[in-house]
C-alpha cells in the first residue's frame, strides 16, 4: 500500500502510519541490517534517513542484485516483477528494481504480509465486507460475450488454439451468445460458428450455454426489402403480407429453418431471442441489422425525411406466440428470452404484453447506463419483475471499457438480480474505433487481451453456471461487494470493485464456516496489473485495493 494513498485520508492516517512504522521495527515484522526506516511508510525521501521514498515505501532503488547488500535479507526485485508493481498499488516503479524481501506464506512478521512474493507493508482496514452465506439470491447461469459479425475471422484465425484458449480456458466464460446468420449469410458460415462452439466445448470440459439472438429477419421479411436499415424508421420493421397483416407466420417459418440449419450444423441453442433491441432503429448514416417491434401492435411517432409521420409496427407480443408455436414441436425445443431492449428500464414495457408460459427468461442490455451514475433503483425494480414473474433475468448484451464493464457487471448481477452478463464482442478488429470494448482484440497475425476481458474474468474465472450469490455487506460507498458460494459449499469467491479514485484497504470476514485456503487475484484499471495474482489473503483478512481497481479473493478446501 503506497503512501500516497495513505497519507491522503484525513485525522486516522497517522495512527494508521504509526502502525506500519511499528509493524516494521526489530520486534515485530521485516528489518533489514540495522536500518529501522526500511519498509516504513514514507511521502518523501526525507521520511527515510539513508533511504530513499519508493512507491510510498522506503527502500532503496536497485538495477542489479548487489546494489541492494547494505539491506541485509533483501534482493533486487525488478520493476517488472508482479511484487514490486504489488507494493506501487498496481503501477511500475519508476527505478529499474526496488529492494525487497522475498517471501512465501504469511512469513513476513506482524504489521507486514507476502503479497507477490514479496514482504509489504499491512495497514489497519478502511472498510469491512461480512459474507452471510445464509443468506442467498440468485443462481449464477454463467458470463461470457456474443460472437456476432466476426465468427468467420475468429474460425480462421491462425493463431486460434491460443486464442481459443485464451477466450474459453483461462477466463472462466461459459456463454457464448451466437447471432442468427441463417438466410442472413451464407448458409456455408454456420461452419465457424460450430467451430467455435466445439473448441469452447473442449477446453471447458462441457458445452457452453449457448444464446441465438436474430439480430434481423432476412430482407424478404423486411419492410425496406434489406437486412440493414439507415435512416428509414417507418419501414425497418417486418413486412406485411397480401391482405396487409404483418408476416407473423414468415417470421416464425423463418426461426425453424434456423433452427434445423444450426442442428444441422452441430449447434443446440439452449435460449433464443426473436429480436435483439426490438425497440431501436439505426440512427441516419449508421446502417446496421434492426427490426422494430412495438409491445404490442400499433404506432408511433417518427421522423423520416424531417417530417414527424406515424408509423404502423407489429407486435412484439404476436411474434413471440407465433415462433413458439413453430417450434413447440422441436426436440430439444430451446428457451426462449425476450425482450432484448437496450436499456433495462424498457424491459417494463414489453412485459405486461408477453404470455409468460412462452417465456423462459427476461433479457435485457444496459445501453444508455452510466458507470458513474447507474440507476439502481430501476435495476431493483427490473430484479422484482423477475421474481414476481419467476423468471431469471440475463443482461445479454452491453459494451464498456475495462472499468466500466466491472461496475456494470456488479450493478447488473447484484442489484438487477442478473444470473449472467455478457459482453457484446468477444473478439473485436484490432482497428475497428470500440475495439478496446471487446474482450479480446485481433488482427491478421495476432491478439491482445483487453481491459473488459479481465473485469469479467474477475467475476467468472473463479466461480461457475450453478453457483448462488450470497450476502456480503461493506461499510465503505465507494465499495462493491460480491459473494458467491459454490454447491456444497466447498468454495467461496468474493468480488470487490473500488469505484472512487483513492485506495481502501477493505477487511474481509469470510464467515465461520469458510474455506480457509484463498488465492487474491487484482486488476489495477489506471496502473499496469491485470489479473495479476497476489498470493493468498493475510492472515488479518486485509486486501489492499487501490481506487478504479477489482479484487477477487477466491477461497476453497
Amino acid at each position: 500500500m503506497s503512501a500516497r494513498s495513505l497519507l491522503g485520508r484525513g485525522p486516522a492516517l497517522p495512527a494508521i502510519a504509526l502502525l506500519l512504522v511499528a509493524g516494521c521495527d526489530a520486534n515485530r515484522g521485516p528489518r533489514a541490517g540495522g536500518l529501522t526506516n526500511w519498509l516504513r511508510v514514507c511521502e518523501r525521501d526525507a521520511d527515510c534517513g539513508d533511504l530513499r521514498c519508493l512507491c510510498g515505501a522506503c527502500t532503496l532503488p536497485c538495477d542489479a542484485a548487489g546494489e541492494c547488500a547494505e539491506l541485509a535479507g533483501t534482493v533486487c526485485i525488478d520493476a517488472e516483477e508482479s511484487g514490486a508493481i504489488a507494493l506501487c498499488d498496481g503501477e511500475a516503479p519508476t527505478s529499474p528494481g526496488l529492494c525487497l524481501t522475498r517471501c512465501e506464506d504469511d512469513d513476513c512478521g506482524r504489521g507486514a504480509a507476502c503479497v507477490a512474493g514479496v514482504c509489504t507493508p499491512l495497514p489497519e482496514p478502511t472498510a469491512r465486507v461480512t459474507v452471510d452465506a445464509a443468506r442467498t439470491y440468485q443462481t449464477l447461469l454463467g458470463l461470457g460475450a456474443g460472437v456476432t459479425y466476426l465468427s468467420d475471422d475468429l474460425a480462421a484465425h491462425p493463431r486460434g488454439e491460443a486464442l481459443y484458449d485464451t477466450l474459453f480456458l483461462d477466463s472462466g466464460f461459459a456463454l457464448l451468445r451466437l447471432r442468427n446468420r441463417h438466410g442472413i449469410d451464407a448458409a456455408e458460415s454456420l461452419a465457424s460458428s460450430a467451430a467455435i462452439v466445439d473448441a469452447a466445448t473442449e477446453r471447458l470440459g462441457h458445452a457452453p450455454v449457448t444464446i441465438l439472438s436474430s439480430f434481423t429477419p432476412p430482407a424478404s421479411l423486411k419492410a425496406n426489402g434489406a437486412n440493414q436499415c439507415e435512416g428509414t424508421p417507418d419501414t425497418c420493421t417486418l413486412a406485411r403480407r397480401g391482405d396487409g397483416s404483418f408476416d407473423y407466420p414468415g417470421l416464425a417459418a423463418h426461426w425453424r429453418a434456423s433452427l434445423e440449419a444450426y442442428a444441422a450444423a452441430g449447434i443446440l441453442p439452449d435460449y433464443i431471442g426473436l429480436q435483439n433491441n426490438p425497440n431501436w432503429v439505426p440512427p441516419d448514416e449508421e446502417a446496421m441489422e434492426a427490426c422494430r417491434f412495438l409491445p404490442t401492435e400499433g404506432t408511433a411517432t417518427v421522423t423520416v425525411d424531417g417530417a414527424e409521420v406515424e408509423a404502423a409496427y407489429p407486435g412484439f407480443d404476436r411474434a413471440l406466440t407465433a415462433v413458439a408455436d413453430a417450434i413447440a414441436d422441436l426436440s430439444p425445443v430451446p428457451r426462449i428470452l425476450a425482450p432484448e431492449t437496450t436499456g433495462f428500464e424498457l424491459v417494463a414495457d414489453y412485459l405486461p404484453h408477453l404470455d409468460l408460459e412462452r417465456v423462459d427468461a427476461l433479457a435485457f442490455h444496459m445501453y444508455g447506463a452510466d458507470p458513474t451514475a447507474v440507476n439502481l433503483d430501476a435495476l431493483r425494480d427490473l430484479a422484482t419483475l423477475g421474481r414476481e414473474s419467476d423468471r431469471p433475468l440475463l443482461q445479454t448484451e452491453m459494451q464498456e471499457d475495462g472499468f466500466g464493464t466491472a461496475v456494470l457487471a456488479h450493478h447488473a448481477l447484484v442489484d438487477g438480480g442478473a444470473t449472467a452478463y455478457l459482453q457484446n464482442d468477444l473478439v473485436g478488429l484490432a482497428t475497428a474505433p470500440n475495439a478496446a470494448q471487446a474482450l479480446v482484440a485481433i488482427d491478421e497475425e495476432d491478439f491482445a487481451v483487453q481491459d473488459p476481458y479481465y473485469s469479467l474474468q474477475h467475476f467468472a474465472r473463479f466461480t461457475a453456471p450453478g453457483w448462488v450469490r450470497v450476502a456480503a455487506d461493506d461499510e465503505a460507498e465507494e465499495l462493491l461487494a460480491s459473494a458467491w458460494l459454490a454447491p456444497g459449499g466447498d468454495d467461496l469467491t468474493v468480488v470487490l470493485v473500488n469505484t472512487g479514485p483513492d485506495e481502501l484497504a477493505v477487511e474481509i470476514a469470510p464467515g465461520a464456516d469458510a474455506p480457509e485456503r484463498s488465492v487474491v487475484t487484482r486488476t489495477v484499471f489506471d496502473g499496469v496489473e491485470r489479473a495479476a495474482e497476489l498470493g493468498e489473503l493475510p492472515a488479518a483478512g486485509v486486501v489492499c485495493i487501490p481506487g478504479r481497481s477489482i479484487v477477487t479473493v477466491a477461497f476453497s478446501r
